[in-house]
C-alpha cells in the first residue's frame, strides 16, 4: 500500500495503547512519516508531549486539554473575553472536568473542529491508553443519553457522526509482542467495535525483537550458553505472543523492531519500520 493512500483513507487517526508499548513514540513516527509524503499534517497530544518531535516541513502539533477546549468553544461562540478571564483564574479547568465524560467531549470536539476546519490534510491524535480510549469514545453517548438536547447533545451527535464514518476517523492500537499488552489490545478492539462502531486500521506491533540466528555455542561455555538459551525463550515467547494476536485480532500487523535509541533518533528509526510495514499491506 503507498503512505500516502494509507494516511488519507481518514482525515482524523486516533492512535491508543496499552502504558509503555510505545504509544506516543508511534504516533510521533506516523505523524513524521505522513508529513514526509507531503501531506500538511497535525499532531494532537492530550498533554505536555512526552518525547521529541523530529523537525519536519508540514508537521504542526499542538496540545488540547478540556480546559483550553471548552475556552476555545466560547470564543467561537463569541464569548472570548468570557473565556480568557476564566482561563486566568483556573475556573475553565475545573468547569471542564467536572461532569464525568464531559472532559473527553470537549477534548473530541476540539479534534471534531480541527478536521472541519481543514486545519490540515491529516490530523493523528497521540490518544489515551487503551482502557481511558473505550471511555474517550463512549463519552458522546453517555453524555447525550443524560442531558437529552441542548448544546451538549448536538456536540456529541457531531462528535459520534466523526467517529463513526471510516472516511473521517479511524484508531488505530499500539501493543508489544507480549501476552498481557495482546489481551488488553484485543479486549479494547472488541469493546469498541461494539460501542461506538469506530473503525480500526492494522494494528502496530511495537518493540519486535530481532530474528534470533541460528549460531553454534560452545558447550563449555556456560555464559554464552545460558545467554543464547535466554534469547532462544524470548524469542519463543514473542512468536506464540505473535501468533495469539493472529488469532484474537482479526486485523492486518505492522511490525516495528525493538531499538536502543531515544529522542529523535528513536521516532525516525519506527517512521522508517513503519514505511517498509504499511508498504507491504495490500490494497
Amino acid at each position: 500500500m503507498e503512505l500516502h493512500h494509507f494516511f488519507t483513507a481518514q482525515r482524523v487517526l486516533i492512535v491508543a495503547g496499552k502504558g509503555g508499548v510505545g504509544k506516543s513514540a508511534v504516533a510521533a513516527a506516523l505523524a513524521k512519516l505522513c508529513a514526509s509524503t507531503g501531506l500538511s499534517t497535525l499532531l494532537v497530544t492530550l498533554d505536555a508531549p512526552s518525547i521529541e518531535l523530529p523537525a519536519t516541513e508540514g508537521l504542526e502539533q499542538v496540545v488540547v486539554t478540556p480546559g483550553r477546549a471548552l475556552a476555545d468553544y466560547l470564543s467561537s461562540k463569541g464569548m472570548g473575553l468570557l473565556s480568557r478571564q476564566l482561563a486566568r483564574s483556573g475556573i475553565v479547568e475545573l468547569v471542564a472536568t467536572t461532569a464525568p465524560g464531559l472532559d473527553d467531549l470537549l477534548v473530541l470536539g476540539r479534534i471534531k473542529a480541527f478536521e472541519r476546519e481543514n486545519r490540515a490534510e491529516v490530523i493523528i491524535i497521540d490518544g489515551p491508553a487503551a482502557g481511558h480510549a473505550i471511555d474517550l469514545v463512549r463519552a458522546p453517548t453517555q453524555l447525550k443519553n443524560a442531558v437529552g438536547s441542548g448544546a451538549i447533545s448536538q456536540q456529541a451527535d457531531e462528535v459520534l457522526d466523526m467517529l463513526s464514518d471510516p472516511t473521517r476517523c479511524k484508531m488505530l492500537m499500539v501493543t508489544t509482542a507480549a501476552f498481557t499488552p495482546v489481551s488488553e489490545a484485543a479486549e479494547v478492539i472488541e469493546e469498541l467495535k461494539n460501542s461506538v462502531g469506530i473503525s480500526l486500521t492494522p494494528i502496530v506491533v511495537n518493540k519486535c525483537e530481532p530474528p534470533l540466528p541460528h549460531i553454534s555455542v560452545d558447550p563449555t561455555d556456560t555464559t554464552a550458553l545460558n545467554a543464547y538459551e535466554y534469547l532462544a525463550q524470548r524469542a519463543a515467547a514473542q512468536q506464540e505472543s505473535l501468533e495469539h494476536l493472529t488469532q484474537v485480532i482479526d486485523l492486518p500487523q505492522l511490525h516495528v523492531e525493538r531499538r536502543r535509541l531515544q529522542g529523535t533518533d528513536l521516532i525516525d528509526s519506527i517512521a522508517l519500520d513503519l514505511a517498509d510495514a504499511i508498504g507491504e499491506l495490500h490494497e
